[in-house]
């Protein structure tokens, strides 16, 4: 086993190897194979599946490409689309998780989310991000 794990990391030496644009393609090819299998129309069925291989075959590539450049540079255009994502999705689980107690606003000036208590009457809300102050009515 030990004789494995040293041919493995010389194999490795000077390849790209594994990051969070990786990780995404490979998920989201498990997601398109697991979509796929409850789909029944045939040449939709293999449609997805060719996709499914293709991401495969995507995140293979990049895992042993040996241009680290290029693939440290796709990941970095990648990271703030995924950050946006997920901090939509957080937003959005957190409206949904405190929707009958409290109410998100957004700040006017900096568009930044700000979390109300749901209280009915006029509220003077400061956003803590940039300081302005404004007012929401809740009924």
């Amino acid at each position: 086993m030990r004789n494995f794990m040293y041919k493995f990391q010389a194999f490795m030496q000077g390849r790209y190897g594994n990051d969070e644009l990786n990780i995404t393609l490979l998920v989201v090819s498990i997601i398109v194979t697991i979509v796929s299998r409850f789909v029944f129309n045939l040449p939709a069925r293999i449609i997805l599946s060719l996709v499914s291989a293709g991401l495969i075959a995507l995140v293979v590539f990049r895992f042993l490409s040996t241009n680290i450049y290029k693939r440290s540079a796709e990941n970095r255009k990648f990271k703030p689309i995924f950050g946006a994502v997920t901090g939509w999705v957080k937003l959005t689980y957190k409206k949904f998780r405190d929707g009958r107690t409290h109410r998100y606003y957004k700040c006017p000036k900096c568009k930044a989310q700000l979390r109300v208590k749901n209280v009915k009457g006029k509220h003077t809300i400061r956003c803590p991000k940039c300081g302005n102050q404004f007012e929401k009515t809740i009924r």
